[in-house]
């Protein structure tokens, strides 16, 4: 089940980002708004749905026009457009999304004269969902609706998609008024100069239309200064017009990328245009932002390129999108992976244990030995757990226990002192706490394993190793605390607020990136918290991993 879900959000997101592509890029708005009513039809699973649109024509005659997905137009051809009622009238006003389990047991259901709810014959709807689609200034653009004939249909998730496919629609749809307005405007303009009269007024109007973008548009000349700046570059940026104008677009370009400015430039100077180039530029505040570019060269009357001009959009929020569904895929292949290494590690284990249990019944009377034996079993049995706990594909069985943290942590640190001393490391503990705590052992006993690897793998050249106990009454109750600290080489404060990401690893040659995720899954699972500190500093060097687990409920329940 958990790889069924998996596959459908990876699908599902993968299909948004392609709809806010193809929406971005699209040129023809009935085109567009198909595509935004069978994606969202796609995403929420819903039996019909229909886009309504408002468009003003040349004329300035204000009309609606609709789109339809997973019915034919003539089935619904006979009914009348919707009206503002007030099942209608929050998508139409644009004043909150409708999400009806039912709707027509919904209290604003069937007051409206002359049907009082549905016509005759019309598509039988139970579960029902609209969301607004309005611009940034709020004018409603129109609406996205979607039916199905049975109850229960829609959850939040189908909502949150919906919401998302809207926004999307909305940016195209004033993208696409603006492209229509710019293009009249410059034809417009033509025209004036050719004629030689009204220029100044349409050059007004189209000021107006740079400033009313939701694009950064931004023009520099070939020296790479910049020569106009409208609001949205500020909005994006954080520059005011009085700051940027005048200054190099290298300002905005993070050094390592200044060489993209000169290829730029050259392609400029030969008349080329650059569409829809991704790449990162640099805020104000020092925060990188990434965005699509288009580039076209600007020319003078006599047609000779002087400049150019940048359509610059923001792509951040689309970047997230693919990173998440790039984890979804990391997670998905993951997961199809750990039955395979449960089984495959599992095999070679299991005649392990036979062979100890052999060494341990022929032994004779060596109690050392058999101390040897009785320790290598208990860890084979561990890595078995960890094989099936791959990435929580598999959760231990055994019911949470009571235990001493302490016993637990020494155990771990007997069969971890060899290799401290072979790599001069030198072992400190301190766990003097009384308190015990209900857990699960293996995987605790997995989580306190993974600390001590980690922090011998820092100190490849000998170091100090402290473990410490200490009770404690937090904010949260009162629990138990477990510090594991070495002199290590340290994480970097940038990759520091990443360690618990599933897949990230700090160690360049060897490391699955999994052992801390799984590490904070375990320790959540069981109520608690971990967390890190950690310096590179050459005086101070060194990392610290401090574990709370509550402590076991001793009193009766009431």
């Amino acid at each position: 089940m958990k790889n069924e879900q998996t596959a459908s959000l990876q699908r599902k997101l993968e299909l948004l980002v392609r709809a806010g592509l193809l929406l971005a890029q699209s040129t023809d708005l009935k085109a567009l708004v198909q595509s935004a009513t069978d994606v969202g039809l796609e995403l929420c699973g819903a039996q019909f749905g229909a886009f309504f649109y408002n468009v003003v024509s040349d004329t300035g005659e204000s009309y609606q026009l609709y789109t339809l997905s997973g019915v034919e137009p003539e089935k619904f051809s006979q009914f009348p457009m919707p009206r503002n009622t007030a099942v209608f009238a929050p998508t139409f006003e644009g004043t909150h999304i409708v999400r009806s389990a039912d709707i027509t047991k919904d209290s604003r259901y069937g007051h409206n004269a002359p049907h009082h709810g549905m016509p005759a014959g019309h598509l039988p709807v139970r579960s029902y969902l609209a969301v607004p689609v309005q611009a940034q200034s709020g004018e409603v653009l129109g609406g996205l609706f979607y039916g199905h004939r049975e109850t229960d249909v829609f959850e939040q998730e189908a909502e949150d998609l919906i919401a998302t496919v809207a926004a999307q629609a909305a940016s195209a749809i004033e993208n696409f008024r603006l492209r229509q307005l710019l293009t009249r405007k410059i034809e417009d303009l033509e025209q004036a100069e050719q004629e030689g009269n009204e220029s100044s007024k349409h050059l007004a109007e189209l000021a107006a239309i740079v400033e009313s973008s939701d694009d950064a548009i931004i023009s520099k000349d070939l020296n790479g200064h910049i020569m106009s700046w409208n609001q949205a570059a500020a909005r994006i940026f954080g520059y005011t017009q009085e700051e940027i104008v005048g200054k190099s677009i290298l300002t905005l370009i993070p050094p390592e990328l200044h060489s993209e400015e000169t290829v730029i430039i050259r392609k400029i100077r030969a008349g080329e245009r650059i569409e829809h180039y991704e790449t990162v530029r640099l805020k104000k505040n020092g925060e990188l932002v990434d965005v699509s570019v288009t580039i076209s060269p600007v020319r003078d009357k006599s047609g000779t390129i002087v400049g150019a001009s940048k359509i610059l959009r923001d792509i951040s929020g689309r970047k997230r999108v693919e990173a998440s569904l790039l984890q979804a895929e990391k997670i998905a292949a993951t997961g199809r992976m750990a039955a395979t290494i449960a089984h495959e590690v599992n095999n070679p284990l299991e005649a392990v244990m036979n062979l100890i249990y052999l060494a341990q019944t022929n032994a004779g009377s060596s109690e050392e030995v058999k101390g040897y034996l009785r320790a290598a079993e208990s860890e084979v049995v561990r890595v078995s757990h960890i094989a099936k706990q791959t990435l929580g594909y598999y959760r231990e069985n055994a019911s949470a226990m009571s235990v001493s943290l302490a016993d637990l942590v020494s155990d771990a640190i007997r069969i971890y002192e060899p290799r401290c001393k072979a790599a001069r490391i030198q072992l400190h503990s301190d766990l003097t706490p009384r308190r015990r705590v209900l857990v699960r052992k293996g995987e605790i006993m997995q989580v306190i394993s993974n600390l001590l690897a980690n922090s011998i793998y820092a100190m490849p050249s000998g170091g100090t190793l402290s473990l410490s106990l200490q009770d404690t009454d937090s904010p949260a109750g009162p629990g138990v605390i477990l510090t594991v600290e070495d002199s290590g080489t340290g994480i970097p404060a940038e990759q520091l607020p990443r360690i618990f990401e599933a897949f990230y690893t700090t160690r360049n040659t060897i490391g699955t990136g999994i052992g801390l995720f799984i590490a904070k899954q375990f320790i959540e699972g069981h109520g608690g918290q971990i967390t890190a500190a950690s310096s590179t500093d050459p005086a101070s060097h060194g990392t610290r991993m401090s574990l709370f687990l509550p402590a076991e409920n001793t009193q009766p329940a009431s």
